[in-house]
């Protein structure tokens, strides 16, 4: 017998060899468990006296491990359906994943109708998923049997000599996991025909276990289709055949196309901008966490001046309201990510009195004290100046209610990642940020990566109520993601992971050292200072102070 310890510290002793699923509630929607803090799947025998904890499908850590057995089974199905074919994961959309399968002929409808059929029968088949620990050679029969060469491709520059691999009947493939024990255990999915490919769409936590309704992103799928025919273009479209390329010394010709592409995109906004029949007074600038919006406004700024126009920087940091006023969230606590925690009136009339060309006290907001204040600061917007607002909420009309919407314009900027790690896994867009964050985190606002990984959820929380929401009502979006960063941010976000010991947050650290270690490393000289990717490594050209040096940490509101 062996002593099970459960989250709330009770004991109970239970028979050695016992898998996990045989202690799960009835009822409950228990998708994994961590065991000592390390996530593992359902099938797993228990060998030790041990922590567990159980990990809901509506967790962070359960959504993942959903996700991947869905792709690990869809994956199953294209292989009997359409043995030739070869399935691709492109990124996510409208609260799925975006596939294509790629075959001999332009894919229809009923393609589509095919692959879902088969992955029902496969769900109603209920399957044992098992999980293996293989060598590497045993790995590449097992891509080689696949047709997967992006799978190969990458195998050439892994470096572990063991790697976990999954089998369901008599189909196998390499997966990280956990997945769940078997194909019965998925919730509700569905595939939606969207030409050319189509959408893998599943439950979210608020849905949770039915479907959400299908809400389509027309301009954010453009964004993430365009970059990644041009990642196709120039050759790129997945991480091994990013690490051939700086294994054969093309680093720096990379460095150089991809920034290229960055400012051709910036021109082109300040193009849009200036040559609108009433030129907008107000740019508004909004994306999620580490998007990069400050280089981004920095560079627009640029750009506009190029076209015979002044950027007058307001911050909405200064609007915030005195702090015995800002509202309190769910939990009693003072909400500061919240449109309400903003003085809405006070700012919507000074913006109402600069259109008109009237001078306004400029205020200034202490964080210290938690209160607004006025230093005899003035500003006026002259007829070639306009305003460049970046926030948060900068896309919420809210925010700007007061002002006309022909004199707004408004840009949503994210790091929309368009490589994959290999066919039917993507990078991340989250992690990205999440690890961008890290470094800004630990270089700048003297914050470890264990805060980092804390914060994190409620971070993304905040995204999905205050930013994604309004993105498709930009009038341009731009991609601040650059094919080369994870690269060149390897060595570096590698150290920091390795440095996280909390249970807690150990299992995700080590889920970010997997996928790094699949990526070359790539020197930073080469990337330049203006590049928006030196807002998080350091040695940005528009970080004035304390460039490349930790800077104290920020007060609390």
């Amino acid at each position: 017998m062996i002593k099970i310890r459960w989250k709330r510290n009770a004991v109970r002793e239970v028979k050695k060899g016992t898998a996990i699923a045989e202690l799960i509630p009835a009822g409950q929607p228990i998708i994994a468990a961590k065991l000592d803090g390390e996530l593992v799947g359902l099938n797993t025998p228990l060998t030790r006296d041990a922590r567990i904890e159980f990990i809901l499908a509506t967790d962070p850590e359960g959504l993942r491990t959903h996700h991947e057995s869905l792709i690990f089974i869809l994956t199953m199905a294209a292989k009997r359906a359409f043995p030739k074919a070869r399935l691709v994961a492109e990124h996510s959309t409208s609260k799925g994943f975006y596939c294509t399968l790629r075959m001999d002929r332009i894919m229809e409808k009923r393609d589509v109708e095919r692959l879902e059929a088969e992955m029902l029968g496969l769900l109603a088949d209920d399957l044992p998923i098992t999980m293996k620990l293989v060598n590497r050679d045993e790995l590449i029969k097992i891509c080689r049997k696949n047709k997967n060469d992006s799978k190969l491709s990458l195998l050439e520059y892994a470096n572990e000599n063991h790697y976990f691999t999954h089998t369901c009947g008599d189909f196998s493939d390499w997966a990280r996991g956990p997945l769940v024990p078997s194909t019965g255990s998925l919730a509700s999915f569905e595939l939606l025909y969207y030409p050319p490919g189509f959408i893998l769409r599943f439950p979210t936590p608020a849905s949770f276990p039915e479907l959400p309704k299908f809400v389509e992103q027309p301009k954010l799928f453009l964004v993430f289709h365009r970059y990644e025919e041009w990642g196709e273009a120039i050759g790129i479209s997945d991480t091994g055949q990013l690490n051939h390329l700086l294994d054969a010394g093309q680093g720096l010709q990379l460095v150089n196309v991809a920034e290229a592409l960055h400012e051709k995109a910036i021109a082109r906004i300040a193009d849009r901008i200036s040559a609108t029949p009433i030129l907008p007074r107000i740019v508004l600038i909004a994306g999620p966490s580490s998007a990069g919006k400050t280089t981004f406004s920095k560079r627009l700024a640029v750009h506009l001046r190029v076209n015979g126009l002044r950027p007058l920087p307001l911050s909405v940091d200064d609007y915030f309201l005195d702090r015995s006023r800002t509202p309190l969230d769910a939990e009693g606590k003072l909400n500061f990510e919240g449109i309400e925690a903003i003085d809405l009136e006070f700012f919507n009339q000074q913006l109402v009195v600069l259109l008109e060309g009237k001078r306004v006290d400029r205020p200034r907001f202490d964080f210290i004290k938690g209160m607004r204040y006025f230093n005899g600061a003035t500003m006026t917007l002259e007829p070639d100046e306009i305003l460049i607002v970046e926030g948060i909420h900068a896309l919420n009309p809210r925010l700007t209610s007061a002002v006309p919407k022909h004199l707004k314009f408004k840009v949503y900027v994210s790091a929309l990642t368009q490589l994959n790690y290999h066919d039917q896994r993507m990078v991340s867009t989250s992690d990205t940020r999440m690890l961008r964050r890290m470094l800004r985190d630990y270089q700048y606002r003297d914050h470890t990566p264990t805060q980092t990984l804390r914060r994190w959820p409620a971070v993304r929380r905040g995204e999905e109520r205050n930013i994604f929401p309004y993105q498709e009502s930009a009038d341009e979006m731009f991609n601040s993601a650059l094919i080369y960063e994870m690269a060149v941010m390897r060595n570096k976000v590698v150290s920091l992971l390795r440095t996280v010991r909390t249970k807690g947050f150990k299992a995700e650290a080590e889920r970010m050292l997997d996928l790094l270690n699949l990526v070359n490393p790539m020197d930073e000289e080469a990337v330049p200072p203006v590049s928006i990717l030196r807002e998080f490594i350091g040695g940005s050209i528009f970080r004035t102070k304390h460039n490349n040096h930790k800077i104290p940490k920020k007060k609390s509101r």
